[in-house]
């Protein structure tokens, strides 16, 4: 179950991707619910092709939803991410900005923010 995972490191972002996959699941249903009317040699094996996307991906979802998770606070933005606790570094899903999750399990920067003053930088004139 590991490698199912890799791409989601917060549960927004397995969210979006399975919206993808319920809706194009849908799509093919509906289309082939219309066209079992119009031509049933087609339409019924594209209902069921339909229908066997929207059962994996409720399986999918299922099998994910139960790695643990934990709310984390982005330290850029300060939004709450629920993080899957066997990640150790993720995207913000407010700001996009990497985060990483240190041994103590607090997130940190995981790039610096250029905190001088603009205004005592040379303008190159």
């Amino acid at each position: 179950m590991a490698s199912l995972k890799t791409d989601f490191a917060t549960v927004r972002q397995l969210e979006r991707q399975v919206a993808h996959i319920f809706k194009y699941g849908g799509i093919g249903f509906g289309a082939g619910v219309v066209l079992i009317f119009v031509f049933p040699p087609i339409g019924i094996p594209i209902t069921a092709l339909a229908a066997l996307v929207v059962l994996g991906g409720i399986a999918y979802v299922s099998m994910l939803g139960r790695e643990k998770s934990r709310p984390v606070f982005c330290p850029y933005c300060a939004s709450q991410n629920d993080v899957y606790v066997s990640r150790q570094e993720f995207a913000c899903d407010m700001c996009h900005r990497p985060v990483k999750i240190n041994e103590n399990g607090e997130p940190v920067m995981a790039q610096p923010i250029d905190l001088t003053a603009r205004h005592n930088q040379p303008t190159g004139d």
